[in-house]
């Protein structure tokens, strides 16, 4: 053997590497991270979800996104989060689930694309605007139902919404109390009559009621935490509720009592399914008090003096219910000339002269009740496909209430956290639709994109494979 054999070979010296500092352990933990989310493609989920977050967001902060640059902007980015979820389900990294809903939803915009292409429209440009308008919010529909995924997304979720609100109800309340007809106390605009970021105030209560009922569940979801640390939690659903009577709105007044009467009753019939809760789970209830308690304080600092008085004079504040009474005659009027398909999607201001019971010298743009607007619109091709989409969309939540159990609201985990969270979405809905019996707040592109968000966190989630 020769003597280079039986030479020792060198071992390895261990070399102890210098301690990773906090933030580049880190910056190490969020990288594998985001590589996993990056390879299971949940993080192509995440980033979808929240890009027409985001685009909803957007629209409420840029004046109710009234104007074509801000509504434009908002779009773009659901259109193009569409198309990168179109392609993401082509190369098979998301996976597409079928719901019936989106029967009626392709129903109708067959039926939109029919009325600009075989000549139905009475006005074919305002057709083109309002097909973008619902097709975007159809867009967000499908992206919201198709990424939400339930528990998983709820905290974040309310997390945000909580902090829209509180924002939004501060700016207003700021706003109105230094009797500022600016927005933002910068931009000026004709016949305005603004409140928090948007130019009217009745369309600010609208986006509020769609908003609150989501802060009470964040509010919810955190009350076992200490006094100090629910206040701010609790403190955003009395500053919404204190900006909508501030703001005086008439209709969104009746909204929120609507909205608090449903909520009344769903608590009655959960704790009629209650067995007796023990001493310690009732105790926790008692921070949820401090949400009374501080609206109550609020209202009396803020005042309800301005919604008094347009309660008391209905006639000379706004528009007055002859005239809302006159236009709801003219839109039936409307309906009757063209009842199958309507006269076109978006055609009611350059079509109502025609029909018009007065002359005030005032330019009527929307029908100040979009049932009838809808109906005059679309005829009842456009109610009956309305009549199947929300149809199906309330079997689908009923059934979802039926298969949760009421007695997990007072177990120790309480209720599953994206179950508070379609409730809340549901009454919001159900808010917007009362409050649209007498204005048009779904032709606001801000509040319709929230109605349409809300409409499917109120759905069941789907699940991803072995989830």
């Amino acid at each position: 053997m020769s003597p280079s054999t039986l030479a020792p070979r060198s071992l390895p010296v261990w070399r102890p590497r210098a301690p990773l500092g906090p933030w580049r352990a880190r910056w190490r933990q969020w990288r594998a991270l985001l590589r996993f989310l990056h390879q299971s493609g949940e993080l192509s989920r995440r980033l979808l979800l929240a890009a027409p977050l985001l685009a909803v967001g957007f629209a409420i902060w840029a004046f109710g996104g009234v104007y074509g640059w801000a509504y434009g902007c908002a779009y773009l980015l659901i259109y193009a989060a569409l198309a990168v979820w179109s392609v993401e389900w082509w190369r098979g990294r998301l996976r597409a689930h079928w719901k019936w809903i989106y029967l009626p939803m392709f129903g109708f915009g067959s039926f939109a694309l029919a009325q600009m292409a075989l000549g139905w429209s009475a006005v074919f440009p305002a057709t083109v605007t309002a097909v973008v308008h619902l097709g975007a919010a159809g867009a967000l529909f499908l992206l919201v139902t198709q990424c939400y995924r339930g528990d998983r997304d709820v905290k974040s979720l309310t997390t945000a919404f909580s902090f829209c609100t509180g924002a939004l109800a501060l700016l207003a309340i700021l706003q109105l109390l230094t009797s500022s007809r600016d927005l933002y106390w910068t931009f000026t605009y004709q016949f305005a009559s603004p409140a928090g970021s948007f130019v009217n105030r009745n369309h600010f209560a609208g986006c509020m009621e769609m908003l609150l009922p989501i802060s009470c569940v964040a509010a919810y979801q955190r009350r076992r935490l200490s006094w100090l640390r629910f206040l701010p939690w609790a403190a955003v659903p009395a500053l919404g509720i204190a900006a909508v009577l501030l703001a005086a709105s008439r209709g969104g007044a009746v909204a929120l009592s609507t909205e608090a009467l449903a909520a009344i009753l769903i608590l009655l019939y959960l704790e009629r399914k209650r067995r007796q809760a023990p001493l310690a789970q009732r105790l926790r209830r008692r921070p949820m008090l401090l949400i009374g308690v501080l609206t109550t304080g609020l209202v009396l600092l803020v005042g309800t003096e301005t919604l008094q008085s347009r309660l008391h004079n209905l006639d000379r504040s706004g528009l007055d219910a002859a005239t809302r009474a006159q236009l709801d005659l003219s839109s039936l009027a409307m309906f009757r000339a063209h009842p199958l398909g309507g006269w076109g999607l978006g055609t009611w201001a350059d079509v109502y002269p025609a029909f018009a019971r007065f002359n005030d010298g005032n330019v009527y743009l929307f029908a100040h009740n979009d049932y009838l607007q809808w109906l005059a619109e679309t005829g009842i091709v456009g109610v009956l496909l309305a009549g199947a989409f929300w149809g199906i969309w309330m079997l689908a939540f009923l059934d979802r209430m039926r298969r949760w159990p009421p007695g997990l609201v007072h177990s120790h985990g309480g209720a599953p956290p994206a179950i508070p969270l379609a409730v809340a979405a549901a009454l919001g809905c159900a808010g917007l639709l009362v409050h649209s019996m007498v204005d048009f707040n779904l032709h606001i592109p801000a509040n319709l994109l929230l109605f349409f968000t809300l409409a499917a966190l109120a759905l069941p989630p789907e699940r991803d494979p072995g989830a």
